[in-house]
């Protein structure tokens, strides 16, 4: 993991840039996570999924004590690498 200051950092994560290589996800939480999704730069997509993907997603965001849209950014971002 690279290592840069906290001013870098708060710049590059200001101007939307990529701070992923920056991060250690082992030590952050479930909400932390989710905060660093949230934060970034905004678009919106639509997508088209089947109702027995969509009952699952639901059910484990219940689960777990997320709204199903927070769930479903959380694993694309996931996916990506962006967590």
């Amino acid at each position: 993991m690279k290592k840069i200051t906290s001013k870098q950092f708060d710049e590059m994560f200001d101007r939307g840039d990529d701070i992923s290589e920056f991060i250690d996800n082992k030590k952050l939480s479930k909400n932390d996570l989710l905060k660093l999704v949230e934060k970034t730069k905004k678009d919106k997509i639509v997508l088209e999924i089947t109702k027995e993907l969509k009952s699952k997603l639901e059910k484990k965001a219940k689960l777990i004590g997320l709204q199903t849209q927070d769930l479903i950014k959380f694993l694309l971002a996931k996916e990506v690498g962006m967590i």
